[in-house]
């Protein structure tokens, strides 16, 4: 008896259930704070009970504001919870390599349990994936391709009223996307909860196809033996930013995630057919996997114009099919160091206009060169595709002219493919200071600032306005924690932070 008690004792001990009974708690933590916002900002019934979409400033104002810190409070536990989940998966991937294959399954589980939860939370922070619904029911129910028809054109339509200012726009996705969008309409869900609900599923499939493809396909593209693919499927799969941004606010940026995901891993099993498609079907779900295309090389090149035009082709006559896409490569402004210089230009200078012509010609000109940069680093063999896509996608959104705080999960898969110490902290940092900045754009603003004394009446007061204070406040530690960063820490151990995973 005492023999079986000791061996219990031993088997129970191992590296590999104390790292298990470890993210378990950690991952129980997560799951109570999304639970919580769950309460707090439930999908249904609120979508049925609003003329418009809500903000998270809009459902705390009235008697809830005290809610407002402890929503920050929860987002500082879950990246702190993360960067915990991390520490435990790669010390046992350091010990046990073959013990952590059996870990996957619990990361992808708690992962998948956290998404479940997040599909029923009002999108509190942008109103996309309402918008997804309503242009999918125009075009379902009346005929009016998104790429084309303005949802104002249908005001019959009950849910127009979800649609906001951008009722006079088209859509700015590509065709991959709006016809995935129908399926869900074309099945028979008609209602905008269930549409929403639908939405968020795609995006979950997209998030589970990501993580199998990270967590049992990939290969990491680096010299360092010590990063598992648990490692780097955890730092995918338990992020607060692709839960939050993919599954809570359900952002079609994670299908197109998933096709880069499918063809860098393609490339690197030297498939360039399948990668070519892969790679191709995301740049037709928004124009910003264009990005990635340069660097794929000319096999892609090649195959890529006959795919997208017929693609194109069926939402529409040519050119008018691109007039969305372009106008989110090029024309919105908004929330970038770009935008910055932008509106302090235009404040200290009366020719607005013409500073930002110029400014924007200039970051593109510099982006256009970095990318030639890379694609040269990439012909000589000095960069993998991962590595080069990271920094190709980091640096757009350093010298674009505009910024949504889930942008930086384009960073993810590129990083979790070449994970060292300097994707991983750029990636972490810029996931926490955008999702932080949400509140500083609606909060910050609405509820001290705009009514601030010393603003309306200080020396400032002519200048004192939404967009050029809050891009003054916000653009720098949003831009400059992730950028600067990792480089105090390479500077306090320079050889542990290029030569290991330093988390």
């Amino acid at each position: 008896m005492a023999s079986t008690t000791a061996a219990q004792s031993q088997v129970e001990t191992t590296p590999y259930e104390i790292a298990r009974i470890k993210l378990l708690r950690w991952g129980a933590l997560m799951v109570a704070i999304y639970l919580v916002y769950l309460i707090f900002f439930p999908l249904i019934p609120t979508i049925y009970h609003s003329d418009h979409v809500l903000e998270i400033e809009q459902m705390l104002r009235h008697g809830r504001k005290w809610f407002a810190p402890l929503y920050v409070l929860g987002l500082g536990m879950l990246f702190y919870a993360f960067w915990r989940e991390l520490n435990i998966v790669h010390t046992l991937s350091k010990e046990d390599p073959e013990a952590a294959k059996s870990l996957r399954i619990w990361v992808l589980g708690i992962g998948v349990l956290c998404s479940i939860i997040l599909i029923g939370l009002y999108p509190i922070s942008a109103l996309d994936v309402v918008l997804y619904v309503v242009r999918a029911r125009l075009w379902a129910l009346y005929g009016g391709s998104p790429m084309l028809a303005l949802p104002a054109d249908f005001p019959q339509d009950p849910y127009i009223r979800f649609g906001g200012e951008y009722i006079k726009q088209v859509s700015p996705y590509g065709p991959v996307w709006e016809l995935i969008a129908q399926i869900p309409i074309r099945l028979g869900i008609l209602d905008i909860g269930g549409g929403v609900i639908a939405m968020k599923m795609i995006s979950l499939i997209s998030y589970i196809s990501i993580a199998v493809l990270i967590g049992w396909q990939a290969r990491q593209d680096t010299s360092q033996p010590e990063v598992s693919n648990l490692t780097a499927m955890t730092f995918f799969v338990l992020n607060p930013m692709v839960l939050m941004e993919a599954i809570g606010n359900g952002h079609n940026d994670m299908v197109m995630l998933a096709l880069m995901t499918l063809g860098l891993i393609f490339w690197q099993r030297g498939r360039w057919a399948w990668a070519t498609l892969a790679l191709t079907l995301a740049a037709l779900l928004k124009i910003t996997g264009l990005i990635l295309m340069p660097l794929f090389g000319v096999a892609m090149l090649a195959a890529a114009p006959v795919v997208t035009g017929i693609a194109y082709r069926l939402t529409g006559p040519f050119p008018d099919v691109f007039a969305g896409a372009q106008h989110a490569m090029f024309d919105r402004w908004g929330y970038t160091p770009t935008y910055a210089i932008l509106v302090v230009a235009q404040t200290v200078s009366p020719h607005g206009t013409i500073t930002a012509t110029l400014l924007a010609r200039v970051t593109r000109g510099i982006f256009i060169l970095y990318l030639a940069y890379l694609l040269i680093r990439l012909a000589q063999g000095k960069m993998t595709l991962a590595q080069a896509g990271f920094m190709a996608y980091f640096s757009q959104l350093l010298l674009g002219t505009t910024f949504r705080i889930w942008y930086p999960m384009w960073l993810i898969p590129f990083a979790a493919l070449h994970l060292t110490s300097h994707t991983y902290w750029r990636t972490f940092l810029f996931s926490l200071t955008a999702e932080l900045s949400i509140f500083v754009y609606l909060i910050g603003w609405r509820w001290v600032l705009d009514s601030w004394s010393w603003g309306l009446n200080g020396p400032l007061k002519a200048h004192w306005n939404f967009w050029l204070i809050m891009t003054v406040i916000t653009v720098p530690w949003t831009f400059g924690i992730p950028l600067f960063g990792p480089m105090l820490r390479k500077w306090k151990n320079s050889d542990r932070f290029i030569h290991s995973l330093w988390l």
